[in-house]
């Protein structure tokens, strides 16, 4: 059963602040942990290092060892017959679920489509910014424990919609079934380039290119920590989005709380496998309730071994009588997801500044989110929200700033730039801009 804390006393602090250490590892942190992540680190980089090196053939080695003994180098990329019979596979009802799950997302995505800011205007100088989208972008997304027909729509659809030409889709080979509802997306996007190459081999492919999967401007996508580990290892030579590692939850609420929508919603995200949750809670009966709630719903869960574990490894329940503290956790957990159940939820909005996605109020589950919203399930974990966001259209633009001088506008900079120039010792720089004072 999950752990149950009350902060207000100094054994429950002490529990809280354990395991708020242990959970923040973002990939600054990753690089100096001992243990069982440094293990993963040194196995990530030969695993790079060997697709670097040997391209396909490593990639069906790494396939073969994690995810189909019988893997060959042919199955790398999927063939657009298999596409177009994949997804003519699908039921019309899950058809008709993905188009909605697509045109909603397209729809909020281009909402936030960010058009290029008025030019800023001086005497004889005109500066702007204009947006323009990256060329490509590899879209990574998990295949170890279930296909994941949602976190390709939220990955692709942003990049779509910002106006990258190409886009590259990497999945591990399926060991379950066909993945028909994948190949159904692709169809429905008309993505073309869709490859089977999974963990850090798909993200080093991906960086490098191979024979069979060319390589992009930058890698977005979640995974486990040997994926998120992998796209720190590329980044610099590629783009990466952040940490998207293991799915988590907090749940803000007072004694107004729905406890069997609390506990429906953080079991959702322990059946993750690992999956972290946390109810932050200034009632101890509500508390109390949610548990109670955990233990009759958790019984008809399908995936319940894997539920209990995330619960009570990387899971708790917070209570204190002040909701200034709680905030000031959740503050600090930075979760992927918060969902508020509060009297005041739009008080606790204002104050609540790191989270991925917050969902307000108790009919906005997370599930509503992972589907059919609109904003990208695929956001940032392990704390990292305190300096990062979720992937959106803005993921896949750049920003290029503009400047127009005309000559009254260069001359009324020159003594500036010369004496600063100087400071600095780079006379060509002062001299270049010196030059222009001349009349035209």
């Amino acid at each position: 059963m999950i752990p149950t804390w009350n902060i207000d006393e100094s054994s429950g602090r002490d529990a809280a602040e354990l395991r708020l250490r242990r959970l923040r590892l973002n990939p600054l942190d990753l690089a100096l942990a001992r243990g069982e992540l440094a293990a993963k680190e040194s196995a990530v980089r030969r695993i790079v290092a060997d697709v670097a090196e040997r391209g396909d053939a490593a990639i069906v080695d790494s396939a073969r060892q994690f995810d189909d003994p019988e893997f060959s180098a042919e199955q790398i990329r999927v063939s657009q017959s298999e596409i177009e019979q994949g997804a003519a596979r699908v039921a019309p009802e899950l058809l008709g679920a993905l188009r909605r799950a697509i045109a909603q997302v397209r729809e909020y995505q281009a909402h936030f489509l960010p058009n290029d800011p008025p030019q800023l205007a001086r005497t004889g100088v005109c500066l702007g910014m204009r947006y323009t989208p990256i060329d490509s972008a590899g879209l990574y997304f998990p295949g170890g424990k279930a296909a994941y027909p949602s976190s390709l729509i939220h990955l692709a659809v942003p990049a779509i919609v910002a106006g990258v030409t190409r886009v590259a889709v990497c999945t591990p080979p399926s060991k379950y079934g066909r993945g028909d509802a994948i190949l159904a997306v692709c169809r429905e996007l008309e993505l073309k380039e869709v490859y089977r190459a999974g963990g850090a081999a798909g993200i080093a492919a991906l960086a490098f290119g191979t024979a069979s999967i060319p390589a992009v401007d930058k890698i977005v996508g979640p995974g486990n920590d040997y994926v998120q580990l992998a796209k720190r290892l590329v980044s610099g030579g590629v783009g990466i989005d952040g940490y998207l590692g293991p799915s988590e939850i907090v749940v803000i609420a007072d004694e107004s709380g729905d406890p069997a929508f609390i506990a429906a919603d953080l079991l959702a995200q322990a059946e993750h496998d690992p999956g972290s949750c946390f109810l932050l809670t200034t009632s101890q009966e509500l508390a109390r309730q949610v548990r109670s709630e955990i233990g009759k719903q958790i019984v008809s869960r399908g995936r319940r071994a894997a539920i209990e574990k995330s619960l009570q490894q990387d899971s708790a329940i917070l209570i204190s009588t002040s909701i200034d503290l709680l905030i000031d956790y959740a503050n600090r957990f930075a979760a992927e997801h918060v969902n508020l159940q509060t009297r005041d939820d739009e008080a606790v909005l204002k104050r609540l500044k790191h989270a991925g996605a917050v969902f307000i109020g108790p009919y906005s589950p997370v599930a509503a989110g992972d589907y059919v919203a609109g904003p990208s399930h695929c956001l940032p974990t392990n704390t990292t929200a305190r300096f990062s966001s979720g992937v959106s259209v803005y993921e896949f633009l750049k920003r290029s700033s503009l400047a127009h001088y005309a000559p009254p506008g260069i001359r009324a900079e020159i003594p500036s730039i010369v004496e600063m120039a100087n400071e600095e010792h780079l006379d060509a720089h002062a001299a270049s801009a010196a030059i222009r004072a001349r009349q035209p």
